[in-house]
């Protein structure tokens, strides 16, 4: 069981990597910093590759130790001897513990993207109606839909 814990202590040092990065991706996402998203997700992509060896090796290990491969942590801390238990309870612990904050940072980066994907949809849908002269371009042609006073551009000559 020593290697399954060397395994999944590894995992929550990639896991703590991946919270870092979240950390570095929020502060970007508001400061519209595009560069720096784009080295975040490759970043993002090398932790990736090396959890999937991580996995890897699990089911590996698990599959030798004659254990379901897709066992969950839980069940299998009740199959461990004693003497591994509470190590094994320990670092368990730590991994739900990471898995948890990154959860929270991505939930809280995928609202930042979605607002910002909101905020420019309607800018471009202003920009193109006030290009179309009133018109957007979903309405083109169906008739001339006038601005009230205080539109965000007038573009006329």
């Amino acid at each position: 069981m020593q290697y399954l814990k060397e395994i999944l202590e590894k995992e929550i040092e990639v896991y703590n990597n991946y919270l870092k990065a979240a950390i570095k991706k929020k502060q970007a996402l508001i400061d519209n910093d595009i560069e720096l998203l784009e080295d975040i997700t490759s970043t993002e992509r090398d932790l990736s590759t090396k959890i999937l060896a991580l996995e890897a090796a699990r089911i590996e290990f698990l599959r030798e130790k004659g254990y379901s491969t897709n066992i969950h942590l839980n069940d299998l801390l009740e199959e461990v001897p004693s003497e591994d238990k509470q190590s094994l309870e320990t670092t368990a612990q730590n991994l739900r513990t990471v898995l948890s904050e990154c959860k929270k940072f991505h939930d809280s980066n995928m609202n930042l993207l979605k607002q910002s994907s909101n905020y420019l949809n309607h800018m471009i849908k202003i920009f193109t109606q006030s290009i179309n002269g009133g018109k957007s371009a979903a309405t083109y042609g169906k008739g001339v839909q006038k601005f009230e006073s205080g539109k965000i551009a007038d573009i006329q000559g």
